[in-house]
């Protein structure tokens, strides 16, 4: 039983790698605007990483004492990150794994339904942006 739950965690990072890459990178080179009122263009580095997600899934296992459930290819203040889903005690957090050193960043509590809101909004975005 346990392999299957590896191998459930490890599609579900790469699931969430896949489909935030993709969004992410479809917005590359400053296409792509952020969040908020104050909002500018953001220019973006081409996409790279010299951890895997599933290494940083470990990492942020290891230094929260959490259970990773997903990993999601970032970019964020400037560089690559993962967002790496923790649960814990049962809640949710949220931990950045720096893509090329593997550093663990912020770590915040998150919701299902904020992270569900922030994801709709994302594909929203990347829909309009097809003309």
């Amino acid at each position: 039983m346990k392999v299957t739950v590896k191998i459930l965690i490890g599609t579900f990072a790469i699931i969430g790698m896949i489909s935030t890459g993709t969004m992410l990178a479809s917005r590359a080179y400053g296409q792509e605007k952020e969040d908020g009122p104050k909002a500018k263009s953001v220019k973006m580095s081409a996409p790279t990483a010299k951890i895997s997600p599933v290494q940083a899934m470990k990492i942020a296992t290891d230094k929260t004492g959490g259970k990773a459930g997903m990993a999601m290819f970032e970019f964020e203040d400037g560089h690559w990150i993962y967002g790496v889903v923790i649960a814990k005690k049962g809640k949710l957090m949220e931990a950045e794994i720096d893509a090329t050193t593997g550093k663990l960043g912020d770590v915040e509590d998150i919701t299902a339904a904020g992270e569900g809101k922030e994801f709709a909004s994302e594909l929203t975005k990347f829909a309009k942006s097809a003309k």
